[in-house]
């Protein structure tokens, strides 16, 4: 099975970069994806720009922790944002985007500039993903379908299809059949995708693994987010390692987004 690995939230913070760097180096990693506005972001591009063999993308952001902000003025993406001027709280933005309730036109003129941020800088785009995977939601999913042939870019993450255990209270889990018609309809993408938030390495890695078809046609994409010591970003990137390494000894594929 071909198999892309890739690393979330690339530019987050100085230790998110870092752990970044370090799993590519160790070929536990083929993608990432470039938050446009955060603390690091220069650090991230600047890797990426140097490294055009691997593959990097846009992690689209339109909601957040408190910390992310537009790349645009505020006044321009207002039914995005809060009062303080930053984006709204990834589960407002989702309750606000299954009630049809925030401009497509904002967010096409938000996803421009994000991307815009990083073509200028001389990143070569493989594809995009966002923050929370809001681009699953109907004005997102619109927004892509607009913005992105205007940029040459018609690869987009899947919805996730592949889980350990059954998330019965999860929304995707339910849903994400539906979520998984409509992207694989309008742009290019992976057979498969699983991300490992809240799973302990123990508890994924062997049983994601251990029910891997052989098939070559068939691809699988894993979205990890590694960081810092201490933390659950780093438990992150210790799984993908261990993953990484399992999966090339059993045969399967590693690729980069830009080889799908």
């Amino acid at each position: 099975m071909r198999i892309i690995l890739t690393a979330d939230d690339f530019g987050f913070d100085d230790d998110t970069v870092a752990a970044t760097i370090g799993c590519f180096e160790r070929g536990a990693l083929t993608s990432a994806t470039i938050m446009p506005k955060m603390a690091a972001t220069a650090r991230a591009i600047a890797y990426a720009r140097s490294h055009p063999e691997l593959s990097f993308g846009v992690h689209l952001t339109y909601a957040g922790d408190g910390i992310e902000e537009p790349v645009l003025r505020p006044s321009m993406v207002p039914s995005l944002v809060g009062d303080d001027g930053r984006f709204l709280p990834s589960n407002k933005t989702r309750v606000l985007a299954l009630m049809n309730r925030l401009s497509v036109a904002e967010i096409e003129r938000e996803t421009a500039a994000q991307i815009e941020v990083l073509v200028d800088h001389g990143v070569r785009l493989s594809h995009v993903d966002s923050h929370g995977h809001l681009h699953k939601f109907g004005p997102f999913r619109t927004a892509l379908e607009r913005v992105l042939p205007k940029f040459g870019i018609r690869r987009v993450r899947n919805v996730q299809d592949v889980f350990v255990g059954r998330p019965l209270k999860s929304f995707t889990y339910w849903f994400g059949p539906l979520w998984r018609r409509r992207l694989t309809s309008r742009f290019a993408t992976t057979s498969h995708f699983f991300m490992p938030l809240g799973t302990p390495r123990e508890r994924w890695t062997e049983p994601v693994l251990a029910r891997l078809p052989r098939s070559p046609k068939e691809t699988l994409e894993i979205g990890v987010h590694p960081g810092g010591a201490e933390t659950w970003r780093d438990e992150q990137r210790e799984s993908i390692e261990t993953f990484a390494t399992e999966a090339r000894q059993r045969g399967h594929q590693l690729i980069g987004w830009s080889e799908l």
